[in-house]
């Protein structure tokens, strides 16, 4: 009976070792293909925004990056490196706001700016956003430099630099050369040349 019972425990540890072992190949074997899952989905997610114009960012989020309020797990020195590209982007943005404001006044008409606009870039379009407020005065200084005299654009391109200040500081890009050096030059048939452009 003790031989028996022996026995019986003897199989009965064994097919628990048995099980023992399986159970530990077979989380071992879980293991290895999640890590495998994890380390693929890093590597797209490393490759992808590098992929894709201004870190996949655009709109708001692209000019909040810019101006220091993004998402923690943005990158600085990517965010750095953007500096470059993003100027030439919100250049042509505000060049487009103004061109816009002094067609619309030459037309007659006084519309409301968007503050978004696509804007081609050498990687491609992206939709750029600036505040409101900014848009406006930007728009503005258009529609009032196609009514006033180039000899009284004074308050004018006053208006567009602080446009510029603030929309470059906020940026934190180059400010040395005001917005009205390159969109309200002296001397020049202004009103001749903007319909052409836009």
């Amino acid at each position: 009976m003790d031989a028996m019972l022996n026995a019986l425990m003897a199989i009965g540890l064994l097919v628990i070792l048995v099980l023992i072992i399986y159970l530990i190949d077979r989380v071992n074997t879980m293991e290895k293909e999640t890590r495998q899952v994890l380390s693929s989905i890093h590597s797209q997610s490393a490759v992808q925004p590098e992929s894709l114009p201004f870190l996949g960012l655009s709109s708001k989020k692209l000019w909040d990056a810019m101006t220091g309020r993004s998402d923690k797990g943005m990158d600085p020195l990517a965010i750095f490196d953007l500096q470059g590209p993003y100027q030439i982007v919100l250049s042509k943005h505000i060049e487009a706001l103004y061109k816009e404001g002094f067609k619309d006044s030459q037309r007659g008409m006084n519309g409301e700016p968007h503050n978004t606009k696509q804007i081609q870039s050498s990687a491609g379009f992206v939709e750029s956003w600036i505040p409101p407020a900014q848009a406006n005065a930007v728009y503005q200084c258009g529609v009032q430099a196609a009514q006033t005299p180039e000899s009284n654009w004074g308050p004018i391109r006053e208006a567009l630099d602080e446009a510029g200040r603030f929309l470059y500081g906020k940026t934190q890009l180059d400010t040395s050369s005001p917005l009205s050096e390159w969109l309200m030059p002296s001397g020049t048939d202004l009103a001749a040349k903007v319909p052409d452009s836009v």
